[in-house]
């Protein structure tokens, strides 16, 4: 179980650690309010690490290709023009 959501096991660890009872409720309750929907987990982190990574390589390929039809456009010019 989640030690955020292990209520028992948290209040535990407050009280062990100095806070009073009333302390430790009152923060639990504050920690429950908190609404962790939009976290990012690190398995979404490492999904968006992979996805840029390919981008990456797709943006090097266009980059390279471009480029290296820049440099035919301009050889074509300086032979013809």
């Amino acid at each position: 179980m989640d030690f955020l959501t292990d209520t028992h096991r948290l209040m535990t660890h407050l009280t062990e650690r100095g806070f009073s009872t009333q302390q430790a409720e009152a923060l639990i309750e504050a920690v429950q309010e908190i609404d962790l929907s939009e976290v990012a987990t690190k398995q979404d982190v490492t999904l968006i690490k992979h996805e840029l990574e390919k981008l990456e390589l797709r943006l090097t390929l266009k980059l390279g290709t471009l480029t290296t039809a820049g440099i035919g456009v301009l050889a074509l010019l300086k032979y013809f023009g």
